[in-house]
């Protein structure tokens, strides 16, 4: 499994907002790293982002999530500049 690049953790985020994906399938994909026995993500941003993104499905009660729309578009606006 490649590394990815905090672009593509980006793109998968403004998915969700768009209505593209699914916030379980970008937590999913982003927890096959972050679970993995010996992580291989060399980029120490990239691996705080992905840590975040793993939790985008928590949810706070059985209908909300936890984490609303404007927390992630806060998460894309402080990634996006680092």
């Amino acid at each position: 499994m490649g590394q990815p690049t905090k672009e593509e953790i980006i793109n998968k985020l403004n998915m969700i907002l768009q209505g593209k994906l699914s916030r379980e399938d970008v937590a999913d994909w982003a927890s096959e790293y972050v679970m993995q026995d010996e992580p291989n993500i060399v980029d120490d941003i990239v691996w705080d982002f992905l840590q975040v993104v793993s939790g985008v499905d928590l949810k706070d009660s059985p209908e909300e999530y936890l984490h609303v729309e404007q927390d992630i578009k806060d998460w894309i606006k402080k990634y996006s500049n680092k």
